[in-house]
């Protein structure tokens, strides 16, 4: 798994996931430039750079990649008349997330070092050719000794799960490249460093490690890294005196994860809830990018079920505007990217199970709390039917009574935990007369009284879909209207208008009322969105927000005497 970047940790608002907020500001490059004699480029930037490095071919060319790093100047380019590297173009290559690309044109083939240490609040780094690739890099019996003392010191190695943890007593970055393709060998170089370590290391061996050797001569220590597999990525992350070396699988056509569903849920009018599902598991990555806000996630080793669409567009989400889903390798159409772009500043956090990663994203503006008469506001919820009485029965058998509590019992969840007080009139599988229904409200003084149930037709009438909501007295419309207006536009669902009936609960609850007839089983479409959980949420939801945006406009909301 990707360890995450750019996170900083803040105190854990949900338990058992991990937790962080908006980062800290990208490294940012503050001037480069170019020695001609001594071929040397040398870089001033904010934090350490930790480049990625191509050898590319026909034509020779050098590319280093710059993650998590931004270039004011956006782009450059230096001539260069002395042999050996003919131009040298920095740019930035992209924005998202933002990378700053150098590609040294090349004469002949050559190599280069990457040499970075810390200049009061700046890092510099020198880059300049070392060898040609034609040169075999020394073996541990020919290598020469370093000529002078280093007091950069590689202090120790080992096996942390399927990684390699190098420690050493000064800050820490590997160049890595890549030695022999045919035999997976590696070479990681750490110049002007010094160490007891040489030889073969016995104690580094695992189901994807086959051999380290340390070598050193007058440039550093080398170690030469043999895998068993040809399918690894070698992603360093390295954080002042450590440098874990991650063996991460390359996606393939075998071990792809796929995306099957993503789910979205305001758990409150502060708090999305983001599961993305999959076939297996999978390594992800989550970073934050400013100007505009988004929460970008990228995974490796997964892709995208065909002729299935998890883009989503949010109107009504607290948080996310829409969700963007792009492959990063273009080519094979794997390791999908979200692009989550955002409302504002959020904090977020993270969890992975066996079945999907959830990602909880929070604004930072909570909303203040909503009270009638100084007082918590009070819905009562009745969930129609129950027990002996099954209410209206679809074409595929799912019982009125069953979907109807399903749904309020989303809804008390969420009316909870915006801080309004929700009562059920019935929590379980169980009959409830119509009066003691009535009486809960009553005998209570509740604010508002909610009646939830489902619709149905004769046969042959299976065309007939959408929502109707009816009320009765007076001062119940404005409520019907609210709660009916945000159910039509969050669903999605076909208007039937709302209604005034004389029905018993509307018509003996003294204050405003409504029966929400929420879509009709005798309709095998609507039948299968009602019994789904995640259209259940979305019902729920709907009407919480209709009942927020009425009681947040009628907050001395008195019951009728």
């Amino acid at each position: 798994m990707f360890k995450p970047l750019l996170m900083v940790v803040l105190f854990p608002l949900f338990w058992g996931i991990s937790t962080s907020v908006m980062a800290e500001p990208l490294n940012a490059i503050r001037s480069i430039r170019f020695d001609v004699p001594a071929q040397v480029l040398t870089v001033i930037s904010s934090s350490q750079i930790s480049p990625q490095i191509q050898y590319l071919k026909n034509p020779q060319k050098i590319v280093l990649d710059l993650p998590d790093t931004v270039f004011p100047s956006v782009h450059q380019e230096i001539p260069n008349s002395a042999t050996g590297i003919e131009n040298i173009r920095i740019s930035q290559f992209q924005s998202d997330p933002p990378t700053v690309r150098m590609v040294m044109d090349l004469q002949y083939p050559m190599e280069i070092s990457v040499r970075s240490r810390k200049q009061g609040n700046n890092y510099e780094t020198l880059i300049k050719p070392i060898r040609s690739q034609a040169t075999p890099i020394q073996n541990e019996d020919s290598a020469d000794p370093i000529q002078k003392s280093s007091n950069q010191q590689l202090l120790d190695l080992r096996l942390v799960g399927q990684n390699l943890v190098m420690e050493a007593n000064t800050a820490i970055y590997p160049e890595i490249r890549v030695l022999n393709k045919s035999k997976h060998e590696y070479l990681l170089s750490l110049y002007d460093f010094n160490t007891n370590l040489t030889g073969m290391q016995e104690n580094i061996r695992s189901p994807l490690i086959d051999s380290l050797r340390v070598v050193k001569d007058n440039k550093g220590v080398h170690l030469r890294l043999r895998l068993k597999r040809d399918d690894l990525e070698l992603v360093p992350f390295c954080e002042e005196k450590f440098c874990t070396i991650q063996l991460l699988v390359k996606a393939n056509s075998q071990n792809l994860a796929r995306f099957t569903d993503l789910e979205i849920d305001e758990l409150d009018r502060q708090t999305t809830r983001l599961r993305l599902h999959s076939d297996k598991g999978f390594d992800y990555q989550i970073y934050p990018l400013e100007n505009p806000q988004r929460l970008v996630i990228d995974t490796l080793g997964t892709k995208l079920t065909p002729g299935k669409s998890l883009e989503r567009v949010l109107s009504n989400s607290q948080n996310i505007k829409n969700i963007r889903l792009t492959p990063t390798q273009s080519g094979q159409q794997t390791d999908i990217r979200l692009t989550l772009d955002l409302h504002g500043t959020v904090i977020y956090q993270f969890n992975q199970t066996d079945d999907y990663l959830e990602v909880l994203i929070q604004g930072r503006q909570r909303k203040p709390l909503l009270n009638v008469q100084n007082r918590r506001a009070f819905v009562v919820i009745d969930a129609g039917h129950g027990g002996n009485d099954p209410g209206a029965i679809g074409v595929a058998k799912t019982q009125e009574k069953q979907v109807a509590l399903a749904v309020t019992q989303f809804l008390q969840q969420y009316l909870e935990n915006d801080n309004i007080q929700a009562v059920m009139t019935r929590s379980e599988d169980m009959e409830v007369l119509l009066q003691p229904r009535v009486d809960v409200a009553n005998l209570r003084n509740a604010d508002l009284f909610v009646s939830v149930h489902l619709n149905s037709m004769p046969p042959g009438n299976t065309h007939v879909r959408g929502i109707e909501t009816y009320y009765t007295t007076p001062q119940s419309k404005a409520l019907a209207d609210t709660v009916h207006r945000y159910m039509i536009k969050e669903l999605g669902a076909q208007d039937r208008r709302v209604r005034k009936r004389g029905l018993f609960v509307t018509r003996k609850t003294k204050m405003p009322s409504v029966l929400l007839e929420i879509g009709f089983l005798s309709s095998p479409e609507e039948e299968a969105l009602l019994v789904n959980p995640n259209y259940q949420r979305r019902v729920a939801k709907a009407i919480r927000d209709g009942i927020y945006d009425y009681l947040s406009k009628n907050k001395q909301l008195k019951p009728e005497i």
